[in-house]
Parts: structure tokens; C-alpha cells; sequence
């Protein structure tokens, strides 16, 4: 177990805070841990008539566009279950019906608090996108054996998404 001793604010921004920390280890010995603070994001396998939605979007942080399955960031004191709600209207413009909950993984448990809750349903009622301001995104679908083939040849590497696949293979819901 390592104890904080001394935390310096780094940076404090709209979806991450970030921080230095000096901590003392179990032996005695100090370290630095830099760590990002995250609220945590949601993701969703939606389907409808046997096909998926995705979505494509230009992820700066890369500098490339991602194909994913629908899913968005939990704003602060807000419940992941609620924030699926929101973020899968918002991306596809369709209510979640029957909804299930997978649990939750942790992206990058090296240096970030970030942890993503993921979730199945069938799509609903149609009630519209309703986008971010500054969300450019594409709704695409496609069958759980071409996102399977995606992730196979590498076009799909983003992660929530290949372990939302994985626990969709795992608990028998596929095509």
C-alpha cells in the first residue's frame, strides 16, 4: 500500500484533473505518482434489427478517426446508470429498452482513476440525436460479425469497445 504524503494541483480542466503526487511506499522509501483524475465514462452495445450502432469520430488525441460502440464521459455526481440513459440518446437518438449492466473496466489503471461501466440493450423509440456542441460523430451499424472482423484486422482498437464485444461473446448475446 502506498500513502499520499504531498499532493501538487497540476492541471484542472473540463474532463480531466491532473496531479503530482509524493507518496511513501511500504517500505519506507518515497516515490511520484502522476496521476489523472477522470469521472468516468459509460459505453453501450445498442442493437437494432440485428445490427449494432457505432459510431466514427476524429479522436485529436490520435489524430485519426475511431470507430466505437456509442459512449460518453459521467459528469460529476452523476450515477453511470443515468449517464447511459443520457449518452445513448444523445449518440444515437434512440431510447435504451431492457437495459444491462456488465460491470465497469479500467482503461489505463497505470496512471488514470478512469473507469468505464458497460452495458446492452435494444434500441427503442426514435427520438432524435441531440449532439454536444463541439461532438461530430457518424451513426453507423453494422452485424456482430463484421465489428468482430474489424476488431480482428485492427480497424476497431479501441478498447471499451473490444471488451464491451468480449462481454457480449461471454454472456451468449451476439447477433
Amino acid at each position: 500500500m502506498e500513502k499520499q504524503i504531498r499532493r501538487e494541483e497540476i492541471y484542472n480542466g473540463k474532463v480531466i484533473h491532473v496531479v503530482k503526487d509524493d507518496v511513501v511506499l511500504d517500505d519506507g522509501t518515497t516515490s511520484v505518482r502522476e496521476v489523472v483524475l477522470h469521472n468516468g465514462g459509460v459505453c453501450i452495445a445498442l442493437k437494432k434489427d440485428g445490427k449494432y450502432f457505432m459510431v466514427s469520430q476524429y479522436r485529436y488525441s490520435l489524430g485519426k478517426q475511431m470507430l466505437e460502440l456509442p459512449a460518453g464521459k459521467i459528469e460529476k455526481g452523476e450515477d453511470p446508470d443515468d449517464a447511459i440513459l443520457r449518452e445513448v440518446e444523445e449518440e444515437t437518438g434512440y431510447k435504451a429498452e431492457g437495459i444491462r449492466k456488465f460491470g465497469s473496466i479500467i482503461p489505463t489503471c497505470g496512471y488514470c482513476s478512469e473507469r468505464i461501466h458497460l452495458y446492452y440493450a435494444e434500441a427503442g423509440d426514435r427520438v432524435g440525436q441531440h449532439l454536444d456542441e463541439d461532438e461530430r460523430i457518424d451513426l453507423l451499424t453494422f452485424t456482430y460479425d463484421e465489428i468482430r472482423e474489424k476488431i480482428r484486422n485492427g480497424e476497431i482498437d479501441d478498447a471499451k469497445t473490444i471488451a464491451l464485444m468480449y462481454y457480449l461473446q461471454i454472456n451468449g448475446i451476439e447477433g
